[in-house]
């Protein structure tokens, strides 16, 4: 190899802003074990390096983690005892694409790797950049006897060499047994670096220079060692570095195969199998026959590697996109690819196991441990999260379904009920009531033979009371016990016509039907009796659900979809309706949940086949007066799950709201399917025929087993799954926040010293976040406190209602407006939708109104609520160039009370001003103009009529007929708006896709219907990209801009010389690309009154750098999510550019 002479390092300052919180894509992770039984599982987010060390008291790698996320610690039996969170910066602008760790110089296998001097040296490297750092795993004294902080210092990460900067793109590393580090770049070139200092000490390349996107070095040692590329030309390039002549070497095989370029290569020498994984969907697999090779451990030599043969094993086609990473293992080969799915492989190349391991699109990484009973797959994706799951090989597990089924001796069955975990009560053709004992072989025994059995319409058990009610469609009712051997009779007949019969309580059943009544019938010592009719309002209604909690309170649920509440004083009557909760679709279940810590609160859980399952909370006084509030809706995946027909609650009690121990029942087309809430994974599926056939699903807890049974054809089926490990085999290390571009972000600060945002995204989904504001050394990733699910497009502009305590708005695709409120005193999970605002209906048919809305209309921006004759407004702007003005005089409706002519082009930035007592809006959109309009006194009429009548018409604003005012700020579309009000003057900034930066100063005259435009100035090709953000600083002369060149940069403003200037330290490298918007936020100084409340404000200069001072903090959302403590670097610049254009404060109600 040729000598050459060293590369100097990367020699870069340190950030002026510090990053609090990050949640970006996770682009590598590697799993190892360390000495005093410890994990290290080590993943990259863009530059960051971070590890979770997992402490065990025994070698094995927990095959069960028990709420280990965000480095907090779990428990798992006595297997885990602990773990912890490290993370430090491996590069200032490169992201970390590879992690690479030291193997144990006392293993034959190459992949396995342990400490080294009580060390792990890790090698990362990414786009150019490649560095050295060690974790510390050892220390004399046991674990036992630290503290927390001297576990910090026991395991933190810390580098051994600076940053260094290679010719090219880096695309496989390696440590070398001569105590080298070899490096492979994209053009297949081989540099060799010693192991300490990353001092270059040789190069080769190869003369087929195509461009690799991916590589692989195989050998130990520098003289043994081949080179494998994947070409762009979608070819494996083999050669080896040993072979060079003159600093160049030949390629000695060239393998083809693959129909698009190669993202990975794996080698596992124990199987000679060499995988590689490509662009057209596939992961080819190779045998690889060396000549004179023997069944030794160590790798083939570059003599072996010039006359290997290779042999296609199979083509693994189960990605519906690209595959970006395939690993072998000894008995399995897992990949992972753009569509999110990890597929498991075996030994045949048939598709054993696979899941969606993240939300939106790309599965970034994967790691895996391999045991004899047990795959551990740690994968990474673009939604910022690392999910690990246990994959049970080998035999069939008990856990899985297991599905038998029998015939009965005489006739068809009709109808079935599970009674326990071996015994079914069966109804069969000609009024044969039968008793099935599902062992090894089936069992019937008849129980009753009665004609009248025919018109059985409900076949009902009771656990508690261990009854079977049968009620017929003409109201008669008889009660089974299945612990006697008693014939049973008809005991009480209701003589009405029935649709149904149901349990409330051990000792309640509630029958009903068209007739139009709640016929209420107690059981006791085996009689019945009518305790109570009540009417229900409307026709053909009947109850399928009901509950009855220990007092006088029954709930029920209608066809309809309806939930009421029936209380009992003297007689039975209705305290409380809520009409259609459920859609038009009918309630299937509703249970009481027990365990409530709040004695004035009660839990309530309700499903419907309108696919939801709802969580309620009830208070209820003395005078029978009910509130009822919704606190959370849960609905399962589509692809699992259609319509819900009920749900279990594991451990039948506990915290209500604990969605992680639900399953959801329910049908997709012709299958029954159990789903787990938490997990999503699936318990059960079945082919049963569809919802329409007789089913019967119970759990027993004693045994934690699910059984369902249903009738098909001829025959009775029932299918058993143990659930121990449902919800267990699934684990988030890292919460991921959105798989999908993220449009918009709210942020508010609380006193209590943690910020709250509001974060929405492509994906549909608008999330609730916390990020704790402890002063922590190292950034955190966000809490998702809440997911609010119901937007049926994209999520475009998300704002936190400024009148109505934890509320929150949302716009979007579809031209939707949600507005979404939590229950509780602070956020929590219990958010649900309050209101919703679209003007077409969500479901769209092929003969609907042509008139109606394009339905690929979408609200592109929201303004920030702003308080008015006693209604929150807010003003909505849409790509079909409508602005529309809303007011909720409540977070229960949205009323449209205006709407402003639409412009021939796509509205992108809208803002509400109030200037005393006028009302003015502000926009921008796609060409270039921003306008203001006075909606002063059509808004005043309008909403004085809707607060007199609770009605009011739309009224029309003609911007071409009445006040407004038109400005040309930029060639084309403006991206970026802000504005501040001061002493009689608007200042308006706005940044677009020509890359420019523009201010306009306004004055407001009193009595005058708009401001008087004063000046403007422009800053041209301010980024080199098109700026996304923008933000004044209240009180100077200072904006804030954001760009997709992925730069926060700080302008001075001079309104004498009508200038915008970077002042010093003005730019700021941040890792979030394609940037869509940022928010500034204000923590407030500790030494002020303490509450609960949110403020939201605008950045302020200040020098104080201490605990007590106010902080100012910088979010920023696109393709992942930041958070910059950007105080520091705020008072840098005031004390180089200390210029102030105003005395006092400028207010902006628009700050998110």
């Amino acid at each position: 190899m040729a000598a050459v002479s060293e590369s100097p390092g990367a020699v870069r300052p340190t950030s002026p802003a510090s990053t609090v919180a990050l949640s970006n894509r996770i682009l590598a992770i590697e799993v190892v074990r360390t000495e005093l039984r410890r994990w290290c599982i080590l993943y990259a987010e863009l530059r960051w390096l971070s590890a979770i060390i997992i402490d065990t008291l025994d070698d094995r790698l927990p095959l069960k983690i028990a709420d280990v996320r965000n480095g907090s610690a779990g428990t798992d039996g006595d297997r885990l005892s602990s773990s912890s969170n490290y993370r430090t910066a491996a590069f200032l602008d490169s992201n970390i694409h590879g992690i690479v760790v030291e193997p144990d110089s006392k293993s034959t296998d190459n992949s396995s790797a342990s400490s080294v001097e009580g060390f792990l040296r890790v090698c990362v490297f990414g786009d150019h950049s490649m560095r050295l750092f060690r974790l510390r795993s050892s220390d004399s004294t046991t674990t036992d006897a630290l503290d927390q902080n001297a576990l910090v210092r026991l395991n933190s990460i810390v580098p051994t060499s600076t940053e260094r900067l290679a010719e090219d793109a880096i695309m496989a590393v390696k440590f070398l047994s001569d105590r080298h580090i070899g490096a492979l770049l994209a053009h297949n070139t081989f540099l060799v670096y010693d192991d300490v200092e990353l001092r270059l000490l040789s190069k080769v390349r190869c003369m087929d220079s195509s461009i690799l996107y991916s590589a692989l070095l195989i050998g130990s040692h520098t003289g043994d060692l081949v080179a494998v590329g994947g070409t762009v030309c979608n070819y494996l390039c083999f050669w080896s570095p040993a072979a060079a002549a003159n600093g160049v070497a030949p390629a000695f095989h060239k393998l083809s195969g693959h129909s698009g370029v190669i993202f990975s290569i794996d080698y596992h020498h124990p199987r000679r199998l060499l995988c590689s994984s490509s662009d057209d969907r596939s992961c080819r697999v190779y045998h690889c026959l060396f000549v004179e090779d023997s069944t030794a451990s160590a790798s083939p030599s570059v003599v072996q590697w010039l006359g290997v043969t290779f042999t296609l094993q199979y083509a693994l086609y189960g990605h519906e996109a690209r595959v970006w990473r395939g690993r072998i293992l000894s008995q399995f080969i897992v990949t992972v690819g753009e569509d999110t799915q990890c597929c498991v492989w075996s030994k045949q190349g048939k598709l054993i196991d696979h899941w969606a391991s993240h939300t939106g699109i790309n599965t970034w990484s994967v790691s895996v441990v391999e045991s004899e009973q047990s795959l551990l797959v740690f994968t990474g994706g673009a939604d910022g999260g690392l999910s690990v799951r246990e994959v049970e090989v080998g035999l069939t597990s008990p856990s899985q379904a297991i599905l038998s089924s029998s015939v009965p001796p005489v006739g068809k069955p009709v109808r079935l009920v599970v009674v326990d975990e071996a015994r079914l009560i069966v109804l069969a053709e000609g009024g044969l009531l039968f008793l099935v004992e599902h062992s090894d072989i089936p069992s019937w025994t008849l129980l009753w033979e009665d004609a009248a059995l025919k018109q059985t319409i409900a076949l009902r058990y009771n656990p508690t009371s261990q009854a079977v009610a049968v009620v017929t469609c003409v109201g008669k009712i008889a009660l089974l016990t299945t612990t006697s051997n008693i014939t049973p009779n008809w005991s009480f007949d209701l003589a009405v016509n029935c649709m149904e019969g149901l349990w409330a309580d051990s000792g309640t059943l509630i029958v009903s039907g068209p007739s139009g009544f709640i016929h209420i019938v107690t059981t006791e010592n085996g009689l019945l009796t009518l305790a109570g009719s009540v009417p229900l309002s409307g026709k053909n209604l009947w109850i399928t659900a009901a509950a009855r909690n220990p007092g006088a309170l029954l709930f029920c649920g209608d066809r309809s979809g309806s939930l009421r509440v029936l209380s009992k004083r003297v007689i039975w009557k209705d305290i409380y309706v809520g009409m259609h909760v459920h859609g038009n679709h009918e309630v299937s279940q509703i249970t009481l949940p027990e365990g409530s810590s709040d004695d004035s609160s009660h839990p309530v859980v309700t499903s419907g086949r309108s696919g939801a399952v709802i969580f309620w909370r009830y208070h209820l006084n003395d005078q029978d007066h009910l509130i009822l509030e919704r606190l959370r809706v849960i609905e399962p995946d589509n692809n699992s799950v259609e319509w819900v027909s009920g749900f279990h609650i594991l451990h039948g009690h506990g915290n209500p709201n604990n969605f992680d121990q639900l399953i959801i029942c329910g049908f997709r087309s012709t299958n029954f399917a159990a789903v787990h809430a938490g997990s999503g994974e699936t318990v059960m599926e079945v082919d049963c025929g569809g919802g329409h056939r007789s089913f019967s699903c119970a759990l027993f807890e004693s045994s934690r087993t699910l059984q369902f049974a249903f009738v098909k054809t001829t025959g009775v089926h029932w299918l058993s799954r143990c659930i121990g490990s449902i919800g267990q085999s699934r684990f988030q290390l890292k919460e991921p926040l959105h798989g999908l571009q993220i449009w918009s972000v709210a942020a508010s600060s609380s006193r209590t010293g943690s910020l709250v945002m509001a974060v929405g995204s492509e994906d549909t989904v608008v999330k609730i976040i916390r990020v704790g504001m402890e002063r922590a050394r190292l950034p955190v990733s966000p809490s998702v406190v809440a997911e609010c699910k119901g937007h049926l497009s994209s999520v475009r502009s998300v704002r936190l209602s400024s009148k109505f305590k934890n509320c929150v708005y949302s716009a979007g695709g579809r031209t939707q407006l949600v507005c979404w409120a939590c229950a509780d005193d602070i956020w929590s999970e219990n958010v649900v939708m309050t209101a919703e605002w679209s003007p077409y209906p969500v479901v769209r048919k092929q003969w609907s109104d042509k008139s109606l809305i394009d339905p690929d209309t979408r609200i592109m921006d929201l303004s920030t609520p702003v308080s008015f004759e006693n209604f929150e407004i807010l003003v909505a702007g849409s790509s079909d160039g409508t602005i529309r003005i809303f007011a909720l005089g409540s977070p229960n409706e949205i009323t449209l009370v205006g709407e402003i002519a639409p412009y021939p082009w796509c509205v992108l930035q809208v803002r509400l001003l109030l200037v005393g007592d006028q009302v003015l809006v502000l926009t921008a959109g796609t060409k270039g103009l921003i306008a203001v309009f006075n909606l002063t006194m059509p808004l005043r009429g309008t909403l004085s009529k809707l607060e007199d009548f609770g009605e009011t018409e739309v009224f029309k604003f003609d911007p071409a007929g009445q006040s407004s005012l038109s400005v040309l700020a930029h060639q084309s579309g403006v991206d970026a708006l802000d504005f501040v009000l001061f002493d009689g003057h608007l200042y308006i900034a706005t940044g677009g896709d020509d890359c420019s930066i523009c201010v306009f100063v306004m004055e407001v005259v009193s009595g005058e219907p708009l401001p008087i435009l004063m000046s403007k100035f422009k800053m041209e090709n301010a980024h080199s990209a098109q700026i996304s953000g923008i933000k004044f600083l209240r009180g100077t002369h200072h904006l804030l801009s954001a760009s997709k060149d992925q730069l926060i940069k700080m302008w001075e403003v001079d309104y004498d010389q009508k200038e915008i200037k970077p002042p010093g330290s003005s730019s700021l490298s941040i890792s979030v690309g394609d940037v869509s918007c940022i928010a500034l936020v204000e923590r407030p100084a500790t030494d002020r009154a303490p509450g609960d409340g949110l403020s939201t404000t605008t950045a302020t200069m200040t020098t104080a750098e201490d605990d007590s001072a106010a902080s100012t903090y910088l979010a920023i959302v696109g393709a992942g999510f930041q958070l910059l403590d950007i105080s520091s670097w705020l008072a840098k610049i005031q004390r180089e550019s200390p210029v102030v254009l105003h005395h006092g404060t400028a207010t902006s109600p628009d700050l998110a």
